[in-house]
């Protein structure tokens, strides 16, 4: 293992401004299974794998699944509702570009770690055209467990061949933070604005209203 810095993004929240996307997705398809969802619902799964996710939903809900559609076919209809509104409405969020160019200079090792499947991660790097500033992409797909466990970050820093001491990850999910932190990893919250600031995220290594605020110096400073 190399003892390089490395940085780990989440994907959905941090570098694309997907999460409405999402709870629009979920809301829209769970309809046809008589589930009505908020988006303070789709909140609360928010970081976890949609498997994982209808999983929930089928928990607290359940619907009778034949001849209906199955928890299956409810998934693959939110996968692909999210990959027409990121194809459709899909924005990075700010500061995306050019924090990657920073850290891609500085020939830092970089990584998405994504709790989507790889067909969005490919729809997302895609329409942002941002594939090329990382090393590796993996997904929770691979995983048994998605996140809160840490294995989609360990999986990643292994990928890149750097030791999880050495990592930083940037996530914006209350889940996502226990995932990096179970990890023995460094953690920048980048949380929702309602979120933000609020004492949610303060088990976090630093806090971050957006990539904006974050540099090489704010990063470096967290491995000291």
């Amino acid at each position: 293992m190399s003892n390089n810095l490395a940085i780990l993004f989440d994907m959905d929240g941090v570098l694309i401004d997907s999460e409405p996307l999402w709870r629009k997705a979920e809301i829209e398809i769970f309809k046809q299974v008589s589930i009505t969802l908020t988006d303070e619902d789709c909140e609360s799964t928010a970081g976890l794998r949609i498997d994982e996710v209808v999983e929930h939903w089928y928990r607290m809900h359940p619907w009778k699944e034949e001849p209906g559609l199955t928890r299956k076919d409810i998934e693959e209809q939110i996968v692909n509702e999210l990959i027409s509104l990121v194809g459709k409405y899909g924005e990075p969020m700010p500061g995306v570009h050019e924090l990657l160019t920073i850290l891609k200079n500085e020939n830092l090792p970089m990584a998405i770690a994504s709790s989507s499947s790889y067909k969005i991660i490919q729809a997302v790097t895609d329409k942002l055209n941002i594939a090329q500033y990382f090393n590796i992409i993996h997904s929770a797909e691979e995983e048994r467990y998605g996140k809160p466990h840490p294995g989609i970050f360990i999986s990643a820093a292994h990928k890149l061949g750097v030791d999880t001491a050495r990592c930083i990850v940037i996530e914006d999910s209350y889940n996502g933070v226990l995932a990096g932190l179970s990890a023995r990893m460094k953690v920048v919250a980048i949380p929702d604005v309602k979120h933000y600031n609020t004492g949610k995220f303060n088990l976090a290594s630093m806090e971050a209203g957006s990539l904006i605020d974050l540099n090489l110096s704010t990063l470096l400073a967290l491995m000291q």
